[in-house]
């Protein structure tokens, strides 16, 4: 075969692609039509969406304290620098208001028991560090600082009565550590005044020694321990349903757990419940 000469079988294949005359207006319209037709009958592909993202059921601390400044930022104004500088304050400053402010506003923000109990757990670590640099700059220790750190503690063991059995005993296991780190501070601190602890270290100290026992009870009896927790809260005047830890009512003033007068709605005399 000649190199030349077209293959039979491609030339039979191309006899096929002889001129098409034109179509006429029916037939294109009927095609159109048709073509519609089968568009219309197709189904859309289904689009595919992200699955969310699941949240940590804890903050970090950084979220935490942006949420912090969002709420005094609405509620004061710029004052975000302000805020930041008070975490550095000692109970003696003019920023400590702020400070505990803060942590009044981060309790509130939480409601799952166990995130409040680890809050109140860094605060009552805190003021302990608070304490603790007083003690060695050779100061009084603050009285504002220890009421703090017992109300901590106080608001530790409500949080952990909140829980279920099995919560509730690694809740308490986590406040019996806290409590021993506390009392070993404590004795610790009393050790550097050579005259012996002063009356405020050692009120504290007998405090610490009666919830650690109270702690103990309640690993080995659960629910004696919430019955217990529950006659202590009705006894206290003035406690109720309401979070007392919300910004502008708290026990010790408007705004504030001290009572340093800072801006809120509270009257200082705690929430009441019906």
């Amino acid at each position: 075969m000649d190199k030349k000469e077209i293959n039979p079988k491609l030339k039979k294949e191309l006899n096929h692609l002889q001129d098409v005359p034109d179509r006429g207006l029916q037939a294109e319209h009927a095609g159109r039509e048709n073509f519609l037709m089968q568009v219309r009958t197709l189904k859309p592909r289904p689009v595919q969406t992200k699955k969310p993202i699941k949240k940590g059921r804890r903050r970090s601390w950084a979220l935490r304290m942006a949420s912090v400044i969002a709420v005094l930022t609405l509620a004061l104004g710029s004052i975000g620098g302000t805020v930041y500088a008070a975490q550095a304050s000692g109970p003696d400053d003019l920023l400590y208001g702020v400070k505990t402010l803060t942590e009044d506003i981060q309790i509130g923000l939480e409601s799952d028991p166990q995130d409040r109990l680890d809050l109140y757990t860094q605060f009552a670590s805190r003021r302990l560090a608070e304490i603790q640099a007083q003690v060695n700059a050779g100061e009084v220790v603050s009285e504002k600082a220890l009421a703090l750190l017992e109300k901590h503690t106080q608001k530790m063991l409500e949080e952990a009565a909140k829980m279920g059995e099995q919560g509730m005993g690694n809740a308490l296991r986590q406040i019996e550590q806290n409590l021993q780190k506390q009392n070993q501070m404590m004795a610790e601190m009393g050790k550097q005044h050579p005259q012996g602890s002063p009356p405020g270290l050692l009120k504290a100290q007998e405090k610490i020694r009666e919830r650690l026992e109270l702690v103990e009870n309640g690993i080995n009896e659960p629910q004696g321990f919430q019955e217990q927790m529950r006659i202590e809260n009705s006894d206290q005047p003035g406690k109720g349903k309401g979070n007392s830890d919300s910004p502008g009512q708290g026990d010790g003033g408007p705004g504030s757990q001290d009572g340093e007068g800072m801006p809120g709605s509270g009257n200082g005399q705690g929430s009441t419940g019906k």
